[in-house]
């Protein structure tokens, strides 16, 4: 190995992971050096000739993979290996930074002893191929590591699949478990608030009895007429009457207040295998009550609900697809629309229906929604693993859920489950 330290060039627009990834690999071997964009790096890498660059994806402006093709364009720099760095390792992202002429690729967040070895890898291989006509090998490397790539997209699929549903799973649950503590500490004060308006409605009505009382009991017609005077300047006959709707209309807030942490609590259950006997329509209902506020401004609310027994399932889960259904329906809709629920027994299962009047979906993706990863929201606003949990815990109660569209005029997902008593 040569004395000569190697130049190694992160480019990253996030100062703390440029930080993070200079630490990893803070050691003798390496000088380090740092770019904060694209076009830093590019000017960068020409006046220091680095011997690897690290590389993140997305940056504003000029993005990882742009950065990666003009490198790998300039005869001064073509020959410096390329790790792509990216918080979102989907298929595209990583097909184009490939395209573009990466030599490797590594998900955020990074691991230390992975991020060393990789790093440590191409800089050997780097060494080796320059002794051994670099050009050469680098076009042999390119073509196997394309092919194995190709191999390990098929067999690294189902582990992502995995991994990522786990994740996400794991993420509801600990959302689950943080609303649940809310919805607890939340209770009490409303239930003092809820006893202590009671009980100020009590003692207003008895002084308001009380003060009419008073004020039939005076027969001087002197007094009688102070009486009335300070009366309606003191503007009390309408104090009285507001004070009685304000102590009602704050009665009513906290019966509000105490639905939606009792529903918080049930949606946020974390019995992740407990299939107990429930009710499918008070399920939805709390589900409503939780996620109306993101709806109402928007979305007219059509519920058709006929009679349907109970069944044994995880209310929970079930409530956690309700919820994902509803919400993107809501989202389909980008100024007014309609939701329309409708809930049946039929044949021994009972059939879930949400159909909403929004943008529809494109006959050609229709068969890809339920497949991980797969979104047709816009970059940053969806996982693509929504669907595909929804699929998953639907087919656990041994139901299904299809999907009907039609493009500009609205979607309906219907999820059946058998009724299991």
């Amino acid at each position: 190995m040569t004395n000569e330290a190697y130049k190694i060039l992160i480019v990253d627009d996030e100062e703390l992971n440029l930080k993070m990834l200079s630490r990893f690999l803070s050691c003798d071997q390496y000088t380090l050096y740092t770019a904060a964009n694209g076009k830093e790096a590019l000017e960068l890498a020409r006046s220091i000739s680095p011997d690897l660059v690290l590389l993140d994806v997305m940056m504003p402006e000029l993005d990882g993979a742009e950065t990666c093709r003009i490198l790998k364009n300039t005869a001064d720099t073509s020959q410096i290996p390329v790790i792509m760095l990216t918080a979102h390792p989907d298929k595209d992202a990583k097909l184009r930074c490939l395209r573009a002429g990466a030599n490797d690729f590594l998900a955020k967040p990074v691991d230390t002893v992975e991020l060393q070895l990789r790093v440590s890898n191409l800089l050997d291989f780097k060494r080796h191929a320059e002794t051994r006509k670099w050009n050469t090998l680098l076009e042999q490397s390119k073509a196997t590591l394309e092919a194995k790539n190709r191999e390990l997209e098929a067999a690294l699929h189902e582990i992502e699949r995995a991994q990522a549903q786990i994740v996400q799973q794991e993420k509801m649950a600990s959302i689950g478990q943080i609303a649940a503590g809310v919805a607890h500490e939340i209770n009490n004060p409303v239930g003092y608030i809820m006893s202590n308006l009671g009980s100020l409605q009590k003692y207003f009505s008895r002084l308001t009895g009380f003060i009419e009382i008073q004020s039939g009991m005076i027969t001087d017609k002197e007094l009688q007429g102070q009486l009335a005077a300070q009366r309606k300047s003191n503007k009390l006959d309408l104090i009285i009457a507001d004070t009685a709707n304000l102590i009602t209309e704050s009665i009513d807030g906290a019966e509000r207040i105490k639905k939606i942490v009792q529903d918080l609590k049930g949606f946020s259950r974390s019995d992740d295998n407990a299939k107990n006997p429930a009710d499918i329509i008070a399920g939805i209902e709390s589900t409503l009550n939780i996620i109306w506020n993101e709806l109402k401004y928007k979305v007219k609310l059509n519920k058709e609900y006929g009679a349907i027994p109970l069944t044994r399932c995880n209310i929970g889960q079930l409530n956690q697809v309700f919820m994902n259904l509803i919400v993107n329906a809501g989202h389909a809709i980008e100024l007014q629309g309609e939701i329309t629920i409708r809930i049946r027994h039929e044949g021994g299962n009972i059939f879930v229906s949400i159909a909403d009047t929004g943008s529809g979906i494109d006959p050609d993706k229709l068969e890809k929604i339920f497949e991980p990863f797969f979104t047709t929201k816009e970059i940053g606003k969806g996982t693509g693993l929504g669907l595909s949990i929804a699929n998953d815990i639907v087919r656990k109660h041994n139901g299904d859920i299809t999907v009907a569209s039609e493009k500009g005029k609205g979607t309906e997902f219907t999820v059946r489950l058998p009724v299991i008593e």
